[in-house]
């Protein structure tokens, strides 16, 4: 074996190590009894397209607060990275603020973005990036975690919701004009329909 096939078995292996220690580590709830937990959502519709955000902020002592919020228009990326800067601004508003803060999401994007796991940052999302490590920099102990998307229920709804309910009727309006049957009610005076 060459010299450079063994540097790319290395680097193979070492990302793969990586993978399973940050597979590990999100299996894992690491929070103390004054935690602050943090869930967040982005969705476009379609995408890119209209942009909605959800987040899911609850106390150690039952509080709760919710987010949910049209966003304007982006990709799923641009809605993920809003979801995340929304629920950091509501825990800064947390008084007394949070001891610690831990805060979980679906988009391996905006996680691994975030964390720089990644060579290179995500093209197009250096303003986004910027403004979450600055909010996250005001935090004394908050961890980002990534979660897989039916685990994030509840964030996915409050995004959801964000969504102007006219836009997906519209959606839903043209999916289904392809179909003749699909554009007028049915006719309830006929006597099949009886």
């Amino acid at each position: 074996m060459t010299a450079e096939a063994q540097e790319r078995k290395a680097r193979k292996e070492a990302k793969m190590q990586a993978r399973r220690a940050q597979l590990a580590l999100s299996r894992q709830d690491h929070g103390g009894p004054l935690a602050w937990r943090g869930w967040f959502d982005g969705s476009a519709h379609p995408n890119p397209g209209k942009l909605g955000i959800g987040a899911l902020l609850l106390g150690p002592n039952g509080e709760r607060i919710e987010v949910s919020e049209s966003a304007g228009y982006g990709s799923s990326s641009d809605a993920e990275y809003a979801a995340l800067t929304a629920v950091l601004q509501a825990a800064l508003k947390v008084r007394p603020p949070p001891v610690q803060l831990l805060l979980y999401g679906d988009s391996q994007v905006v996680i691994n973005d975030v964390l720089g796991t990644t060579p290179v940052g995500a093209k197009g999302l250096e303003t986004q990036r910027a403004t979450v490590v600055a909010l996250l920099e005001q935090f004394t102990d908050v961890s980002l975690r990534w979660l897989p998307r039916h685990r994030n229920g509840e964030a996915d709804r409050l995004s959801q919701l964000a969504i102007p309910a006219g836009w997906k009727k519209i959606k839903l309006r043209d999916r289904c004009a392809t179909h003749p049957s699909a554009l007028s009610p049915p006719d309830v005076s006929s006597p099949s329909n009886r």
